[in-house]
Order: structure tokens, then C-alpha cells, then sequence
């Protein structure tokens, strides 16, 4: 009949149609892609270096934190990354954190050789950085500890100083690998700390001792910290005996007689 001829003929029209569409669909999907790829093709050639030495700014500062040390020939070629980290508008805590580590090794290798024409221009350079690290990451205590010291190193003691100790302590109490460097820092002017610090002094060396960190609270008892040394002996008193057994075996064995709470001395050596 004429009127289902009419409806068969526009039927087939209309899939022609929608076929056509369908193919043009799937044509702009994937011109869609292959631009896509492109564009993803062209963000990582442009940002791969940037990426590249952000990673092994972020590599070389963990080594840092591991007691590694760094020639400043080595860190230098580092520096135009660095400095881009530190422009950025865009802030990365762990960037910024490790950038500042990086100047902390410079600055120190300046002072270690002795380099009085670059020492000053490194620790203002350092200082220039940790404020602006802090801009972006205010709560990391590792910037504060390290802000106090330099102040200290390019001015000497300042009571001011003591306000950006007490930050590192309140926000990084029990950071391990900060405690350290934050323990002999803090004991070089112990006499002169108030007592709520000279206590977070005494605790972090306990806290120390209970991690572990035998070696580094050994040297520290040793070293800055023993004109009060029966101060941080004393404070090992509610540390778990185990540790402070080995604690006394270790100090004993490397030839030091003095007493840890709860542990017998042992007898004067014969020789």
C-alpha cells in the first residue's frame, strides 16, 4: 500500500540519518582523544624537567635528613630549581620543605669551610626562604627549629628566638628525625631557656632514649648536654627499664661512668 511504502522509505531515511550522525559522533570522539593526547603529550615534555628536579630536590633533602653530607658543588647545579619552588604561587609543603633544606646544607657548608664571603649572603638567603617556606606551610616544626637558629647564628642569642623554638616543640613534639639537631640546638642555650622549654628539652632527650636513638642521645649526653647531664640522666626515670638497661651497657662500653636511674653502676675496671 502507498502509505507503508511512504513509511518504510522515511524509516530508512531516518536510520541513514541516525547512522550518519552516529559515524560523525564517533569521529569528532576521536578527533577528541587524539587532541586530547596531544595536549597531555605537550604538558609532560613541558613540565617533565620541572617534575624531574623537584623529585631529586626532594630525594637529595631526604638523604640530607639521613645524616648523608653534600659538597656545595653537588647542590648548586639544584639551585634554578630551588628558586622556582620558591616563586611558585603555587604552594607544595614538601617542596618548599625540601628546598629549604637544601639552603640549611649550603649555608652550613659555608660555615664548616669557613667562607666568610658567602656566609652572610647564604644565611640571609636561607632566612629569605624559611619565612616564605612558612608562608606556605606554617605548621611544620622543622621551619621553625630552623629559624631560630639562624637568627641565632647571624645575631646571637635573642629572646625572640625562644617564641619560634616553643613553635617547633608545640607542633612537632615527637618528631625523631628532628629531635636530634632541635635537642643539641636547644641545650647550646639551655640556661638560658624558660622552664616550660627546658622541660620539652629534657622530655625529647627521654623521648630519644625510648626511640632508640641511642647513638645521637649518647653524643648529645656527651656533648652539649653535659653540663645538666644528671638534668637528662634523671629525666630516663619513667622510660621502661629495658631501655635504660641498654642504654647504661652502651654508655659503659664506650668507656663513660655515670648514672642511669635504676641501673647498678657497675664496679671501677681494674685498669
Amino acid at each position: 500500500m502507498p502509505g507503508q511504502a511512504l513509511i518504510a522509505r522515511f524509516a530508512h531515511r531516518l536510520t541513514h540519518i541516525n547512522d550518519y550522525r552516529e559515524r560523525i559522533f564517533y569521529a569528532l570522539a576521536r578527533v577528541f582523544a587524539f587532541v586530547l593526547g596531544l595536549l597531555a603529550c605537550a604538558w609532560g615534555v613541558a613540565t617533565f624537567p620541572t617534575l624531574w628536579w623537584q623529585i631529586s630536590i626532594e630525594r637529595t633533602a631526604d638523604a640530607i635528613v639521613d645524616h648523608a653530607t653534600f659538597k656545595s658543588s653537588s647542590l648548586e647545579p639544584l639551585l634554578p630549581a630551588v628558586d622556582e619552588i620558591e616563586e611558585s604561587s603555587y604552594c607544595r609543603p614538601e617542596a618548599v620543605h625540601s628546598a629549604a633544606i637544601i639552603r640549611l646544607q649550603l649555608a652550613e657548608n659555608a660555615l664548616a669551610d669557613a667562607q666568610r664571603g658567602v656566609i652572610d649572603a647564604r644565611l640571609s638567603t636561607l632566612d629569605n626562604t624559611i619565612r616564605r617556606s612558612l608562608a606556605c606551610s606554617p605548621s611544620d616544626p622543622f621551619l621553625w627549629m630552623i629559624l631560630a637558629w639562624v637568627d641565632q647564628t647571624r645575631e646571637g642569642f635573642r629572646p625572640g628566638q625562644l617564641a619560634y623554638l616553643r613553635l617547633s616543640y608545640r607542633l612537632g613534639p615527637y618528631e625523631g628525625w628532628i629531635a636530634d639537631r632541635r635537642n643539641r640546638q636547644a641545650l647550646s642555650i639551655f640556661e638560658r631557656l624558660p622552664l616550660d622549654l627546658a622541660d620539652a628539652v629534657v622530655r625529647e632527650f627521654a623521648g630519644m632514649v625510648k626511640g632508640e636513638f641511642d647513638e645521637q642521645a649518647i653524643a648529645i649526653l656527651m656533648g652539649p648536654g653535659w653540663p645538666i647531664h644528671d638534668q637528662l640522666l634523671a629525666g630516663l626515670e619513667g622510660i621502661d627499664l629495658r631501655r635504660r638497661e641498654d642504654l647504661a651497657k652502651e654508655l659503659y662500653s664506650a668507656g663513660y661512668d655515670v648514672a642511669v636511674p635504676g641501673i647498678a653502676r657497675r664496679a671501677p675496671r681494674p685498669w
